[in-house]
């Protein structure tokens, strides 16, 4: 597998896209293969168990959403000139403590 350019110097932060886009590929199959082993249990568990399992793939399809939409987000923006970058906590000046 071959490495990333991610780069994390004194006060800036590069990112790979090409990386963003793996991981986000990755996230997806992950999950989705979850719920489907997840489905597969509930058919062989009986009904005393079955809610517990209903909201275990619930939770997995709520994170299936968030990773599906933003491998989307990031094939689209392939396309796009501008990348902004939002809800990135501000960096505290360790100067001011």
């Amino acid at each position: 597998m071959n490495r990333t350019e991610h780069d994390l110097s004194f006060n800036s932060t590069k990112l790979d896209y090409q990386a963003l886009i793996r991981t986000s590929i990755i996230a997806f199959a992950h999950t989705r293969n979850k719920i489907e082993r997840l489905v597969q249990y509930t058919h062989t568990i009986g009904e005393t168990n079955f809610a517990s399992t209903s909201r275990l793939i619930a939770e997995e399809a709520e994170k299936l959403v968030v990773v599906a939409e933003t491998w989307y987000t990031l094939e689209e923006g392939l396309t796009r000139q501008e990348l902004i970058i939002v809800n990135k906590p501000e960096v505290k000046d360790e100067t001011n403590s």
